[in-house]
């Protein structure tokens, strides 16, 4: 689970910086065309929201494709536990299944050899 959120946290910063990075370079680019100022303000302004609007986009489909994904990955454990609580549950009947036909073929055998010691015992008597 650490593992996880580390990776998660990376790939966070790393959206940031994207984003953080774009920013600068289109603020950097409208400081350098030739506009007068009041519309070169409108321009930052404008870019400005349409970048956090994109920016905003981006970690909301991260976070929705994170979530989607730690659900189904929590499906697939959930799954792997219940498959493997089954077969525990066979191994378990098999293997009583297999005990009961021992004991019984060594009771039998038992009995066998207590019919053997008695029946020599009888002949030699």
């Amino acid at each position: 689970m650490n593992d996880h959120n580390n990776n998660q946290n990376y790939a966070l910063g790393i959206i940031i910086s994207l984003f953080t990075g774009l920013f600068v370079g289109t603020i950097i680019g409208m400081l350098f065309a030739p506009k007068a100022g009041k519309e070169l303000r409108k321009d930052i302004k404008d870019k400005s929201e349409e970048i956090a609007d994109k920016g905003k986009k981006s970690v909301d489909s991260a976070v929705t494709k994170t979530k989607e994904f730690i659900d189904k990955s929590g499906e697939k454990v959930s799954d792997f536990k219940q498959k493997g609580g089954e077969f525990i549950d066979k191994g378990k009947e098999k293997a009583k299944k297999v005990g009961d036909a021992f004991s019984s073929k060594v009771n039998k055998v038992v009995e066998e050899g207590k019919q053997a010691a008695k029946d020599a015992e009888e002949k030699m008597s």
